[in-house]
């Protein structure tokens, strides 16, 4: 009886905390996981410029789980890719995303909020390995992402992009999905000890 009870505390706990652990992305595609460029809006000089899968560039830190990234590559002028979503007026959120290049020349990679640039680079270089940007903006009730890009020569990959209202108690380490997996099997082989102890 007392094994079942701290089963039920234990899964209800998980339950109450995953949640408001996960942050929801409000971005649509934000992986590109579709394949294609659902949910994005392209403009500008939009040539050599796709979602695609399979080995290209080496990520560093984060886990490229569904294959998919975008790769931009147009010449001589810049393309762009842009996405509209609903924020809460006056609210923090992080704005964040994953970049690779090796500087090629001429290229040009800039992300932008409300039209405003959080990021510009000429001829950006991450070694070649994806690279982790992020920056916290202030929502308007609703807002755009834009990304501006060039790459004459070959193309810069771009993945996991993300819109996320900020904790207000964002100091607090948030469990990596993995880890509520790894919890739960804990559980699960407590379980197990407990029912062994108590029949033992």
């Amino acid at each position: 009886m007392r094994a079942k009870t701290l089963l039920v505390v234990v899964a209800m706990t998980l339950l109450v905390c995953a949640p408001a652990a996960f942050a929801q992305n409000l971005l649509t595609n934000g992986s590109f996981q579709t394949g294609d460029f659902t949910g994005w809006t392209e403009g500008g000089n939009f040539e050599f410029s796709q979602v695609v899968s399979g080995p290209f560039y080496v990520y560093s830190g984060s886990q490229d789980a569904d294959g998919f990234y975008a790769t931009f590559g147009p010449v001589g002028s810049d393309g762009t890719l842009s996405q509209s979503f609903a924020t809460t007026a006056g609210a923090s959120y992080t704005f964040s995303f994953w970049l690779a290049a090796v500087g090629d020349d001429p290229s040009d990679f800039s992300a932008m909020w409300d039209g405003t640039t959080v990021y510009s680079a000429t001829d950006p270089n991450t070694g070649g390995v994806y690279q982790q940007f992020s920056f916290t903006e202030t929502g308007t009730g609703n807002d755009t992402i834009t990304f501006s890009f060039r790459d004459d020569p070959a193309y810069i990959a771009l993945d996991n992009v993300s819109v996320s209202q900020t904790s207000s108690t964002s100091s607090t380490s948030v469990p990596e999905p993995s880890s509520f997996l790894l919890m739960g099997s804990g559980v699960l082989g407590l379980a197990g000890v407990i029912r062994r102890k108590l029949r033992g």
